[in-house]
């Protein structure tokens, strides 16, 4: 009984996801690929990822810094 529900259902959504396909890569067949958004993309997810390069290595200068520190006192 099941099967009346879902066979149907996945006909349905196998329908709309193949009309979803067809229309993105026609969409990219007749305008081209967003250079410009994934260029941009791109910069965005490199600046972060300096960031957090800058952030780790103030981290660790800190944490060397309170051991050498530490070491000294001590």
């Amino acid at each position: 009984m099941w099967y009346l529900i879902a066979v149907p259902a996945g006909l349905y959504i196998l329908f709309i996801l193949l009309e979803e396909s067809v229309y993105y890569f026609w969409n990219r067949y007749v305008y081209g690929p967003k250079e410009r958004k994934a260029r941009r993309l791109r910069s965005i997810i490199l600046g972060m990822a300096f960031i957090i390069q800058l952030h780790l290595l103030e981290i660790r200068r800190k944490h060397t810094h309170k051991v050498s520190s530490g070491k000294q006192s001590a």
